[in-house]
């Protein structure tokens, strides 16, 4: 079975496909080396980090066509491009939301009356500058939360779709769910990392608490039966004093699957999204933890200093300051057992490229 799969970064989608036994069209912004070794076909798009031209959606919508797909999965990349996802579904068997859902989900204000109509706790938001308090600015519909700002009167932050949301203490967290013929099925928890003094999504790391995972399943309960959302979704909120506050959904596949991936998930999206029935997901009961390292100044990467046990290894190329270089993944019985197996690659990175190499490195290891 012929699977396209578009998103920024295609690797972790295309490695679950092709062990669930699909052959893949990969087209992602970074076509690297991990993608390129797994997927049959690899288009590299760097439009999918923004917002795509009208000949960069005529050259997808080519590239779709000619690989001929029995179907086509997507993940991030496309929070500013609704009207190329809406093409995309039309013209071919996708595998998602409809884009009306997508398009009211990622809505924030929508979303704001969608928990308080079902009694969940979600931070205030308004569409003009407040005066008083601490909050966040925020664009609509864009993803990685590179776009957040802290916000104070002197900002000159003021843009399209831009929207202010208080400021909520706690710990960010998300959950991975399946919105499948007559269940939501919550496959995991996680810390949610973020760049230090940002943001910006910096990988997860997954959480076994009970309460708030009973919590979440509570909340999933409550938000999403009527929201129209089926498949492989995300939600994040924030964790305080025993309360989850809702920050938003992610109508799409995540990142966070890699804290899963050996579960068939690829195969869970084709059967959730034709309305069939998934098959029982196993629970994972160890730790894990998937680290995004950020380039602090332009380095040069070279192909043949990557250890093979880096995820997502660039091509050889300059990368430039604040883009992501690479990740780590470590999973083990502990979370004392991940930081050490992290720490410990971290050590055997800094022999290979040297310590002032590393310095200049944000491994965002937690």
């Amino acid at each position: 079975m012929r699977l396209a799969i578009v998103s920024q970064s295609a690797r972790i989608y295309a490695e679950m496909a092709k062990r669930e036994g699909f052959e893949v069209l990969a087209i992602d912004a970074f076509a690297d080396i991990d993608t390129v070794a797994t997927a049959e076909e690899v288009w590299r798009l760097p439009a999918l980090c923004g917002r795509l031209s009208a000949a960069d959606a005529k050259t997808l919508i080519n590239t779709l066509d000619a690989w001929q797909p029995d179907f086509v999965l997507i993940g991030s990349g496309f929070e500013a491009n609704v009207d190329c996802y809406a093409s995309l579904y039309k013209r071919y068997a996708l595998l998602g939301n409809v884009p009306e859902v997508i398009e009211q989900v990622k809505n924030p204000f929508w979303l704001k009356a969608h928990c308080v109509r079902h009694h969940a706790m979600t931070p205030e938001l308004v569409s003009q500058a407040p005066q008083n308090g601490r909050w966040l600015y925020k664009i609509a519909g864009q993803s990685g939360g590179a776009h957040v700002r802290d916000w104070n009167k002197a900002s000159a932050l003021n843009v399209a779709n831009g929207y202010w949301q208080a400021f909520q203490s706690g710990l960010p967290v998300g959950a991975l769910f399946v919105v499948s013929k007559n269940s939501i099925t919550l496959i995991g928890v996680h810390a949610l990392i973020q760049r230090p003094g940002m943001y910006t999504y910096a990988g997860v790391s997954r959480l076994h608490d009970e309460k708030l995972t009973q919590a979440m399943q509570e909340l999933l309960d409550l938000v999403v039966p009527d929201s129209g959302l089926v498949g492989i979704n995300s939600l994040d909120a924030i964790w305080q004093d025993g309360r989850l506050h809702v920050l938003e959904i992610n109508p799409r596949l995540s990142a966070s699957m890699r804290l899963y991936a050996e579960l068939p998930l690829i195969q869970t999206q084709l059967a959730s999204c034709q309305g069939m029935e998934i098959l029982e997901l196993n629970v994972y009961k160890t730790h894990a933890s998937h680290c995004i390292a950020y380039a602090k100044q332009t380095l040069e990467i070279n192909q043949a200093e990557l250890p093979t046990w880096l995820e997502d290894r660039p091509e050889n190329r300059t990368i430039e300051r604040g883009e992501p270089i690479c990740s780590l993944y470590a999973e083990g019985p502990s979370k004392d057992a991940v930081q050490q197996i992290l720490q410990d690659k971290k050590t055997q990175l800094e022999k290979l490229w040297g310590t002032y190499v590393c310095e200049h490195i944000e491994f965002n290891i937690h």
